[in-house]
């Protein structure tokens, strides 16, 4: 019988009651809609859109968006400086963004931003200009040395990696002095950014590293990125580790201007004939900032005696001196005297590369350094100068009007962009699909997980198809004087949290051996108070005159609990056979106390372990969203079973 029958539906008084209840209906429908939409889209996000919130993804209609969320992958925030290296491509950027969640919570800053940067890809003479610059670069960055790039390296392709580089656990832990039990545990800190910036900085060429060098290649020959292996795909995520940022902040500072575009337009590295106030903030750069692992000066049988005095002022003792080296670095070769330490004019493998810098900053003058070409800047520099033969061929080939090449910087953004042109929907797939393939080679790969899922499901609901309507129909059947007592119990069992039953729990499954067993995932939650009150109430409704008939035909009691009562609870038993199926699916506090071992975790227990390891939070978002695609899925398809649970015992 409806609510409001059909003649008061057509007063205002029935129809303002009627807004009211779909109103509500609305509500509570977007109430459960929207957190679910917000957990899709935050799945799908990385660092720039994340902190929206939205639960509708801008990126798929929003090209500005698209644009930016693919920037954040080159630049993302775990590597040092990611906003500085961003802004010295793109000087342009505003310079109150420090941070990629502001940048996306500026939404309407930030799509203006990006449609200006886009809007310069519709002038095909521009584009030729970009092309042409985004060809050098992608050449230079074929050539250029491992050692001075960066990588925006996507961390799930770390643990195959170097599977494939030690086939197996023991030898990786054996290479790097760690313990783990997974690849997947594999903590690489160092990789996500080196202190490229830092004037005493050289990389210390143990195996760590050299696997890094590895991987930088492979994804230089775009093994990960195979969308990118296009010739108009320059812009890798393997980019020179330029240091015109540094320069730039550093030069800001000293001259009091702000404006990134200006300091974009300083030479580097200065020339001799720069302007003096510039040449001036250059030399004290050098002798404050500049890293020295790019400085060479040619040495003289002077400075030699010079750097064996120092040797001898610094260590006193040559076994000293000896001892502290081979710490280091196990390939110290011992020295017998102060002399027998060679003076290189470039730096020198760790770890004598310290002493050598603290010696070319006390004892060499500035004046008598110059720059590799082992700086990115530079190495770009000497290339375009060689493939156009001159700085008017440069200026026409790349559509600048430089005044020395010198001002001529890496073309990260003229790459960038061109790659986003002709490649923008495989860059976008490649970041929504990363999270889900990374939860995927997570939870599918680790042991047993989705074969332990299944059998703790159907052992679960096999149990409670069992024990609930056997203990319902008993209590329902035959009259016993305890049948309230029994009932209060069972609900009492309710009543209580989990967490009051998890110690003597664990403690009667430890001394009946049943730990990391089936077992004690299943037989605790093999009975369920509220099931079988449930299922008592319903067997109490059902007419006598059924039983009756059905003994006086002579059937036995199993064959009328089987035939008779059975059929007519389909309803709450699959409500039953749901609920089972959720506390089994998604259980994994319970499970990880009485399982501790990794053989026996199920999707659930692996969930939760990807959610404390994962260091993004938009791949533990996917980790939940591949999670409950089995509950959602059994909701849509058993619906209708569900609501007849509901309500059919209400009607009774």
């Amino acid at each position: 019988m409806p609510i409001i029958d059909t003649v008061e539906r057509k007063s205002a008084k029935g129809r303002f009651a009627l807004a009211l209840i779909y109103t509500g209906l609305i509500a509570g429908g977007l109430s459960m809609i929207i957190p679910f939409g917000i957990m899709l889209t935050g799945s799908v996000s990385n660092a720039f859109d994340y902190d929206r919130r939205s639960p509708l993804p801008g990126f798929l209609v929003n090209r500005s968006d698209r644009l930016l969320r693919v920037l954040c992958g080159y630049f993302p925030p775990s590597h040092r400086g990611s906003i500085r290296q961003l802004r010295s491509a793109f000087p342009s950027l505003p310079a109150d963004w420090q941070n990629w969640s502001q940048i996306g919570d500026t939404r309407r800053e930030s799509a203006a931003w990006a449609a200006v940067e886009l809007d310069t890809l519709n002038n095909p003479a521009t584009l030729a200009h970009y092309r042409t610059l985004a060809r050098d670069y992608g050449d230079y960055v074929k050539a250029c040395d491992l050692r001075e790039t960066v990588l925006a390296y996507d961390p799930r392709y770390v643990g195959a990696f170097l599977r494939r580089q030690y086939g197996t656990l023991d030898a990786l832990n054996r290479a790097w002095e760690i313990s783990i039990d997974t690849f997947a545990k594999v903590d690489a800190g160092e990789w996500s950014g080196e202190p490229i910036d830092q004037r005493a900085y050289v990389p210390l060429a143990d195996v760590r590293y050299r696997d890094l060098l590895d991987f930088r290649r492979e994804y230089r020959d775009g093994r990960h990125t195979p969308f990118l292996r296009h010739p108009d795909a320059t812009a890798g995520f393997l980019r020179p580790a330029g240091l015109a940022h540094v320069w730039e902040e550093f030069a800001g500072k000293e001259l009091g201007v702000s404006d990134y575009r200006r300091l974009h337009a300083l030479p580097f590295p200065v020339p001799a004939n720069a302007p003096e106030d510039v040449r001036r903030v250059w030399k004290k750069f050098l002798r404050e900032r500049f890293p020295l692992r790019h400085i060479a000066f040619t040495v003289t049988p002077e400075q030699r005696a010079a750097f064996a005095r120092f040797l001898e002022e610094r260590f006193r003792n040559v076994g000293y001196m000896n001892r502290l080296m081979r710490e280091g670095s196990p390939a110290w070769r011992d020295q017998e005297s102060w002399a027998a330490v060679e003076l290189t004019g470039a730096v020198p493998p760790a770890p004598l590369a310290g002493v050598w810098m603290d010696f070319v900053t006390a004892h060499v003058p500035d004046s008598e350094w110059r720059l590799r070409d082992t700086l990115p800047e530079i190495g770009f520099q000497e290339l375009a100068l060689t493939r156009h033969k001159t700085l008017a061929g440069v200026n026409q080939a790349y559509g600048l009007a430089l005044s020395a090449i010198e001002e001529l910087r890496l073309p990260f953004r003229e790459a960038a962009l061109v790659t986003f042109h002709h490649h923008e929907w495989a860059l976008v797939w490649d970041q929504v699909s990363g999270g889900y393939r990374a939860v995927f080679d997570y939870l599918f790969l680790r042991g047993r997980a989705v074969m332990n899922t299944a059998i703790l499901v159907i052992l679960s609901i096999l149990i409670n198809l069992t024990v609930n309507p056997l203990a319902g129909y008993a209590l329902s059947r035959f009259r016993l004087r305890q049948t309230e007592k029994i009932i209060v119990f069972c609900l009492a069992t309710s009543a209580f949290p989990a967490a009051v039953a998890a110690i003597p729990g664990f403690l009667l499954l430890r001394d009946l051996g049943l730990l990391n067993t089936f077992a004690a995932l299943v037989l605790p939650g093999a009975a369920s108070g509220m099931s079988i009150f449930m299922l008592k109430g319903f067997f109490d409704s059902l007419p006598q005159e059924l039983f009756e008939a059905a003994t006086i035909d002579g059937a036995s009691e199993p064959r009328i609990f089987l035939h008779v009562a059975l059929p007519l609870v389909k309803p709450i038993l699959a409500v039953s056979v749901l609920g089972s199926f959720i506390a089994a699916y998604n259980g994994w506090e319970w499970a990880i106390v009485v399982c501790q071992d990794p053989k026996i975790w199920t999707i659930a227990v692996w969930t939760y372990q990807f959610s404390q390891t994962a260091a993004a939070p938009y791949t533990v978002m996917a980790a939940f969203v591949v999670n409950s695609i089995p509950v959602l899925l059994v909701f849509l398809f058993c619906q209708k079973v569900i609501l007849k649970g509901i309500v059919l015992p209400t009607m009774k």
